[in-house]
């Protein structure tokens, strides 16, 4: 009896001292936050958010628009490849945002339809438009850079950012089929 005792006292300790971490938004922002933006967007579900809305989780954020047949799905598939690398116990706290920088034909529909062609988990993916002068403010804090192209198509930056809970921007992987193993590491370390 003693042994099951002891057993059972040994497991609850050790439980105890593994205990997730938890997130959440700050009361008061850091001054670099992208949380501390005051614009508008529009979810592929045609929901009304603004960027705070993603506060308090682990988020790691892209642009892209859909009509790109070359770099964008590149950017999707390495996201999805961070997704995968992530440990188990992880994935409920990462949520992944990609950002459109062509509100005038990145439609809510268009976004989700991109979505559903990629196989994005849309229960921790969100795809987001949103006006012209608010797709610029984003690349601007994000650093990324885009203008419109010949072919009807945009020239752009190939960006990852690793957001914290509190919106600071904490790691960029920069160009496309790069190995996820440094941001995964900058994600991981968010747990420390």
């Amino acid at each position: 009896m003693n042994k099951i005792f002891f057993a059972c006292v040994t497991l609850l300790f050790v439980a105890s001292c593994h205990t997730k971490k938890e997130f959440k938004l700050p009361d008061v922002l850091p001054e670099n936050s992208i949380y501390n933006l005051t614009s508008e967007w529009k979810t592929q579900e045609g929901e009304t958010v603004q960027l705070k809305n993603f506060g308090g989780k682990i988020n790691v954020a892209a642009m892209i628009f859909t009509a790109c047949r070359s770099a964008c799905p590149r950017i999707t598939a390495d996201l999805q490849r961070i997704d995968a690398g992530l440990k188990n116990k992880h994935k409920s706290d990462v949520r992944f945002l990609l950002i459109s920088m062509d509100p005038e034909r990145d439609t809510p529909e268009k976004l989700k339809k991109f979505a559903l062609d990629h196989k994005l988990d849309l229960s921790r993916w969100t795809l987001l438009t949103g006006n012209a002068d608010d797709v610029m403010e984003i690349a601007n804090v994000l650093d990324v850079r885009f203008k419109a192209s010949k072919e009807n198509g945009i020239d752009h930056s190939n960006i990852i950012h690793v957001i914290d809970p509190s919106g600071v921007i904490v790691h960029q992987q920069v160009g496309l089929a790069i190995e996820p193993d440094e941001t995964l590491r900058a994600i991981e370390k968010l747990y420390e």
